[in-house]
Formats: structure tokens, sequence, C-alpha cells
């Protein structure tokens, strides 16, 4: 009975132990998370805003430089419309020019016939005065003679016909001229605006850095608890020794190809403002990938227990657990955990298992409030994200299924793991 007694005695010493340890471990770690408060908005919606105004800022970019394409199409095609028009003009005012000549030429002709003819007629009064009257009837038909007559009224109607041409012509280079006019009005309106294109190429450029930051805060966030579940012994330090390794190895190499990069742009004399884009997209491409290369290597183990309760009564999903494709940069990344947004205020978070309490910390960095609870055959659950932690809880204390240990306003952060592996919670409960 006393052997009994004394074995009871070191186990719960062994077991006080054990927590103090865990403690004392998390306490000299704590500079590993951050200190500073975290902000209420959460980093998802951040990174949703940030997200649609880039869209948004890269739809106008596009737009105004289509729209310019097509004013300077435009111009050109009705540049050439009224260069030919022009040619024209000048070909009709050259015919109209010959014409009047000629007009000129075939009066001054018959003005010179009716002269003679009329000082031949003289002749013939002073010679026979008889048939004056006659001689001179005589002489006007035949001054006027047919052939005479066509002649003129030919050149009257090309002469009519040209300067109806002309008129004509002058008023579709009108026409044009004006239209012309208008389109270089549109030109220079859209010439002010492409004189913001720097101004808008800078902005855009600051939020893909702020984005950027917003990418790397959420994968620190997950570094920070893989880092402190390895300092609770939930993740083994080999795995996460080996997947660091691989990061680190991962993240030199596109390092070195980014340096390499920069001194190939820098001894470069000249640059177009195409060459800069490439460079700047070359870049930011390059760090993206640095960025997802931080969440590979994750291990995923299948929960193949009942399903339990929900650590929300009503809820709906914003992030699932598991990858995900970022939507401006196009790489893949890994969600370890899920995000529940609550329906109601001041939700009550619930265990999901029997367990104990092996961690509870208040504004524990970028986690904000954390819970983590260990279960039986390895299982633990971490809540994070929490605007209360229950006063009640305390490192060491067991829990029933159902207890309360914190409250939400707005999201949770949800996670579970088996030994070194992460698990989908959706496994765990019906959602």
């Amino acid at each position: 009975m006393i052997k009994i007694i004394v074995s009871l005695f070191i186990i719960v010493n062994l077991s006080f132990a054990s927590s103090k340890n865990i403690e004392k471990k998390i306490e000299a770690n704590k500079n590993i998370l951050d200190k500073n408060n975290s902000k209420k908005m959460r980093t998802s919606l951040k990174i949703k805003i940030l997200v649609k105004q880039i869209e948004t800022q890269n739809s106008e970019l596009t737009k105004l430089e289509t729209q310019i394409v097509n004013v300077n199409e435009d111009i050109k095609k009705h540049q050439e419309l009224l260069d030919n028009s022009k040619k024209d003009l000048d070909n009709l005012q050259k015919k109209s020019e010959n014409l009047i000549a000629e007009k000129k030429s075939s009066e001054e002709q018959i003005v010179d016939t009716i002269i003679e003819n009329f000082i031949s007629s003289i002749a013939i009064k002073l010679a026979q005065e008889h048939s004056e009257e006659e001689l001179i009837d005589n002489e006007i038909y035949t001054l006027l003679s047919q052939h005479s007559k066509d002649q003129i009224l030919k050149l009257n109607n090309n002469y009519e016909t040209i300067t109806q041409n002309k008129k004509e012509n002058e008023k579709q280079i009108d026409k044009i001229s004006e239209y012309i006019e208008e389109r270089m009005a549109k030109k220079k309106e859209l010439n002010t605006l492409i004189s913001n294109h720097a101004k808008s190429l800078k902005s855009l450029e600051v939020k893909h850095e702020i984005y950027q930051n917003e990418l790397k805060k959420v994968i620190q966030q997950q570094q920070n608890l893989a880092s402190l579940l390895e300092d609770l012994n939930i993740l083994k330090d080999k795995e996460l020794e080996k997947e660091r390794i691989a990061r680190q190895k991962e993240q030199r190499r596109l390092l070195a190809l980014k340096k390499q990069r920069e001194k190939e742009q820098a001894n470069k004399t000249s640059k177009t403002k195409a060459e800069m884009q490439e460079k700047y997209a070359q870049n930011i491409d390059l760090d993206v990938r640095m960025l997802g290369s931080s969440t590979k290597g994750v291990k995923i183990s299948k929960y193949r227990g009942r399903k339990t309760i929900s650590p929300l009564k009503d809820f709906e999903v914003l992030k699932k657990f598991g990858k995900y494709y970022d939507p401006v940069y196009k790489i893949q990344l890994f969600n370890e955990s899920i995000v529940l947004k609550t329906k109601m205020t001041k939700a009550k978070v619930y265990s999901i298992f029997n367990g104990k309490i092996v961690y509870a910390k208040k504004n524990a960095g970028m986690l904000e409030n954390v819970v983590i609870v260990q279960h039986k055959n390895g299982l633990h659950t971490i809540y994070s994200h929490l605007d209360e932690i229950a006063p009640t809880l305390r490192v060491g204390k067991w829990i029933k299924k159902g207890y309360v240990i914190g409250r939400v306003n707005d999201t949770l952060n949800f996670q579970a793991t088996k030994d070194s592996f992460h698990i989908d919670p959706e496994d765990l409960f019906r959602i």
C-alpha cells in the first residue's frame, strides 16, 4: 500500500515538474514571439483589400494604355485621309487654273475672230453699200458658229464641275480637320493622365511591397506558432530541422539568383521603361517565391477518429486548411489552420476534446491570445486570435470536452496536430 502511495506521489510530482519545465521553456523562448500588440484588423482582411487595390490599379493602367494606342491609331488613319484630301484639292486647283487659262485663251481667240470679221465687214460695207445689213448679219452668224458656242459651253461646264468638286473637297477637308482636332484634344487629355503614369507605378510598387510584407507576416505567424509547438515538444525537432534546412537552402538559391539579376541590371548604362518594369517584376517574383518556399514541406496526417464538437456554435469558414494560391503573385502557399468567423458577439470557444491545458498566454505577438490543449494519442489543438481567455484557465488544468476556454468577437484561428504532423480540422468536426 505504501509503495502504491509513493508511486502515485512520484507520478504526480513528475507531471507537475513536466508542466513546470514546459512553462520555463516557454518563458525562456518567448523572445521568439513578437511583443507588439496585434492590430484589430485581421491580416486576411488587409490582404483582401490590398489585392483589390492592386487589381484595380492594374486594370486602370491597362485601360489607359489601350485608349492611348487606339487614339494614336485613329489620328494616324484620319491624318492619312486629310493628306489625301489635300492632294486631291491641289489637283483640282491645278485643273481649275488650267481651265481658266484655256477659257481665257478661247475667249481671246473668239474676240480676235470677231474683230477680224468686223473689219472685213466694214470693208465690204464700204465696197458694197447696198448689202450692208445682210453682210453684218452673215458675219455675226458666221462668227458665232456652232463650233464656237459648243467650245465655250464645254469650257463653262468643266469649270463649274471643278468648282463644285473643289467646294466638296474643301468641306471634306474641314470635316477631317475638325475631327483630327477633336482627337488631338482627346490625346492631350490622355497624355495628361499618362503623365501620372510614373506616380501610379510608384504607388503600385509601394502596394506590392506592403502586400509582400503582409504575406511575410502571415508566414511569420505560422513560423512563430511552429516555434511555440516545437518548444512544447508537439512537433518533432528532427522534422522541423529537416524542413528548416530545405527552406534555407531554397531561400539561399533564390537570393543568389536575385543578386545575380541585380548585378546584370546594374551593368547596363540605360534602361527603357519596359526594361525597368521587367526588372521590377522579376525581383518581385523572386521575393514572393522565397516566401512560398518557406511554407513547403508541411507534414499532414489523416485523422480517423470519431467526429467531435466544433470550437464555435454558429460560424462560417473564411479560410480552409491546406494549399492555396495567392491571387496576385500566383504562388502556392500552405495554411496550417482554418479561420472561423463567428456570427455572434463574444462567442464562446469550446475545447473539442477532453484534455490538459499546456499553454495559455495573452498578447502572444501575432498569435494574440493563445490556448493549446493536449489530448490523448499525441493530439493537440491550438486556439489563437482569441479576444478573451477564460479566467479559470491555467496551465496544467484538465478540462472536459465543451469547456469554455475563451471568447471571440470576430474570427478564430484553429489548428490541430498529431505528433509531428498537421491535421485538417475538418476531419475533427462537421463544418
